[in-house]
């Protein structure tokens, strides 16, 4: 029997924001739960999905109703947010019209998926440096305790926003004292419980901020060791003030006590320079990296393991900040640190779409999903539409079996140059340079691939790739994929693209080998 978690199959919506009333949008995970990467311009629903399912894993019920997340021009009497689990798992999830959120309903297996999922949007991106830039310093504590740490358990076994809530509102145990004139005054007492109370707190923090989350390690140690595989010579460091008591409430029920020294304060180091104040003088493409290591590493650290639900990560837009060169090592480090969650990556850019499908394809791990507007009528806003991506040798595939031979060598000549990109990235194969690496050709990348392996051969090491294989791509460059180059129409035949076909999909599935 598998002991693997459960993970998300299918998720399914209607009638929430975007999403109309009369139809149910659902988003095809595959049964066995696999990542996914969803595709959706601006206006077509993706944001709307993204609050759904942070609203539904919610650990407190939302404090609006699901009526008021209806949509305005098609509601209907059947709207959810809900996810199907893969099989075996003992129920799904769902928040309903008219029905209560469902953690109101104290179901253990709720709270415990609950508290694995971890949201970040590029909202909460901007919360560490551009929303800092007219203060003295970037202040992280409202985003840590409210946001990011906001379910993390401290050693007292409370969660860092319920000790802070409870800290806010704590009722001290001795009452206020009489002063001579009649009047009540502070009891020195209560505000000296208070700030014992604070100063717990504040150490506990620090300690999961800079000293261990768990394990030994900080959540800036692991943060730093993302962000080098970012940007070179920048680290990050955070400084927790002391905090204490500035006025003590007499009604801590209705008001909250005033706590004085609520910082978090981030700093940086750029090429062994201090910076006091990153928002002021980093680019924005590091402050995105610094503020994507922080959320990483917090959610790596303090998200709980083990159990039979899986820990699911969900991105919307948060890589908009970096250039190219740093967006593919974020997918790496998505892949080697999250490797048993179950990630949810969210982008309104088709490139970079492309490009991560490109990059991922060949693991199996991923599906591909594009989320798009259709029009709905003069005057009317469109409705969003969830379609599949299928997989280039798929489409192949079909035209094949259609007798459109000249469709099927386009897409497994595509196949063919994506499969080549992805082995000359990934193993490091040196590729003449071109300004615009879309003039990098399939058969430069190819040429280079046999001149690693036969470099390889020369010096006695272990093949690069199969030499069998390699002739085989060799055939079926001559006979389908380079004849595609030539003016006018090729002529094809059906057993040669049959055995193009298998032969690309053969080096698609072909485990390289590393350089020794």
């Amino acid at each position: 029997m598998s002991t693997s978690p459960a993970r998300i199959s299918r998720i399914i919506v209607r009638d929430f924001r975007f999403f109309p009333g009369d139809e149910t949008c659902t988003f095809n995970l595959g049964d066995d739960g696999k990542n996914l990467l969803l595709f959706g311009e601006n206006g077509s629903g993706k944001s709307s999905l993204f609050q759904g399912l942070r609203l539904l894993l919610s650990e407190k019920p939302p404090t609006a109703a699901f009526e008021n997340y209806r949509n305005v021009f098609c509601p209907g009497v059947e709207g959810t947010i809900a996810i199907e689990l893969t099989a075996g798992t003992p129920h799904d999830l769902a928040w309903q019209y008219g029905e209560p959120h469902p953690a109101g309903g104290g179901d253990v297996a709720f709270f415990d998926l609950a508290r694995r999922a971890t949201f970040l949007d590029y909202k909460a991106l901007l919360r560490t440096n551009v929303f800092h830039e007219d203060v003295d310093c970037i202040n992280l504590f409202a985003l840590l305790v409210e946001v990011l740490l906001r379910d993390a358990e401290l050693p007292d076994g409370r969660t860092v926003f319920d000790h802070w809530d409870a800290l806010q509102h704590l009722e001290a145990s001795t009452p206020p004292l009489a002063a001579d004139d009649g009047e009540s005054e502070e009891s020195p007492c209560a505000a000296e419980q208070i700030n014992e109370e604070a100063a717990a707190f504040r150490n506990q923090l620090d300690d999961l901020l800079n000293v261990s989350a768990g394990g030994g390690v900080s959540i800036v140690a692991v943060a730093n060791r993302l962000l080098a595989k970012l940007t070179a010579g920048l680290e990050i460091r955070t400084q927790v003030a002391p905090l204490e008591v500035a006025e003590v409430s007499d009604d801590p029920a209705m008001q909250p006590h005033t706590l004085a020294g609520a910082e978090v304060r981030l700093i940086a180091t750029y090429a062994g320079q201090p910076i006091d104040h990153p928002a002021r003088f980093l680019n924005e493409g590091r402050l995105t990296a610094m503020a994507l290591a922080l959320y990483l590493a917090a959610a790596h650290l303090t998200t709980p393991r083990g159990g039979e639900l899986p820990r699911l990560l969900i991105l919307d837009d948060v890589l908009i900040g970096l250039d190219w060169s740093n967006r593919l090592p974020i997918l790496k480090i998505i892949d080697e640190e999250f490797a048993d969650w179950q990630v949810v990556l969210m982008t309104f850019d088709r490139v970079w779409f492309d490009l991560v499908r490109e990059h991922t394809e060949q693991t199996g791990r991923w599906c591909y999903l594009t989320l798009r507007e259709l029009p709905n009528g003069a005057g009317q806003p469109g409705r969003p539409i969830v379609e599949g991506c299928t997989n280039l040798l798929e489409r192949a595939e079909t035209h094949l079996a259609n007798g459109d031979l000249m469709a099927a060598a386009v897409y497994i000549r595509a196949a063919f140059e994506t499969r080549l990109k992805n082995v000359c990235c990934n193993y490091g194969v040196k590729v003449a340079y071109k300004p615009n690496p879309k003039n990098v050709k399939a058969d430069q990348l190819w040429d280079a691939i046999v001149e690693r392996q036969k470099a390889r051969q020369a010096e006695g090491k272990a093949d690069f790739i199969e030499p069998t294989l390699m002739q085989d791509v060799e055939t079926v460059r001559s006979t389908v994929l380079n004849r595609l180059s030539h003016v006018g129409a090729p002529n094809l035949v059906t057993a040669e693209v049959a055995q193009a076909l298998n032969t690309i999909r053969r080096l698609q599935n072909y485990e390289f080998k590393k350089v020794s």
